[in-house]
């Protein structure tokens, strides 16, 4: 128990939700194929929290962070990007994604689509950009230093990481021609939905962290 005290409130959250995401997943794969791809599929609930709680990180983040956004803006549209995402803003218009190249070169696509797609890839890349060249070798050094901002910021990207890696089994188990069990396939597509809604949880926590210590700073 005096370790369990010991111990700062925001590991004691990230356990909780990858416990919760371990449920999650496992409780998934005990309902009828409906049922369970009405609660992950695309656009639906799983989907949508996940939007609705990185979104929530960047207004979080932004409000944290204010009197230093003109440095560290890309973080914030790193968050916000992340929200977009989830609710398939990239493909929402038309049905082609941004990052398909008939998007600028098929006669079907208007010009006023082809422009937000540029701009879209344009801000993308920019921000991912500016997020390693600043924010990467900072965040590798105070993960060494073992720095609770670092630790959470590592699990949420290992979390889409591992979501990511899954991502797809299906297709590419498909393509290789092996020939796995078929409640595989449905287990990773469970997880990889349960496990995008985690990373952005986790980063919510550390938006809660950063903003106690900037409290403690200013106090």
């Amino acid at each position: 128990m005096k370790q369990l005290a010991r111990l700062h409130w925001s590991t004691l959250a990230v356990s909780l939700v990858i416990a919760a995401c371990l449920l999650l997943i496992t409780a998934l794969q005990f309902l009828d194929t409906v049922t369970r791809l009405r609660i992950i599929r695309e656009g639906s609930y799983v989907e949508l929290s996940s939007a609705i709680v990185w979104l929530a990180a960047c207004v979080g983040y932004t409000f944290v962070a204010r009197s230093d956004m003109g440095q560290i803006w890309h973080r914030a549209t790193l968050l916000l990007l992340a929200g977009l995402r989830e609710l398939d803003l990239h493909v929402r218009f038309t049905g082609e994604s941004i990052f398909n190249e008939d998007t600028y070169f098929h006669a079907g696509i208007s010009t006023g689509y082809r422009i937000y797609s540029i701009l879209a890839i344009a801000l993308i890349v920019t921000t991912v950009i500016r997020t390693v060249l600043v924010d990467a070798r900072p965040l590798l050094t105070n993960l060494k230093r073992g720095e609770r901002l670092a630790r959470l910021v590592a699990c949420a990207l290992g979390l889409l990481v591992v979501a990511k890696t899954i991502d797809g089994l299906r297709g590419r188990a498909e393509d290789l021609a092996w020939n796995l069990p078929w409640a595989l396939f449905e287990l990773a597509e469970s997880a990889e939905e349960v496990l995008e809604l985690g990373a952005p949880i986790i980063v919510t926590v550390a938006v809660i962290v950063a903003w106690q210590q900037r409290q403690q700073e200013t106090s």
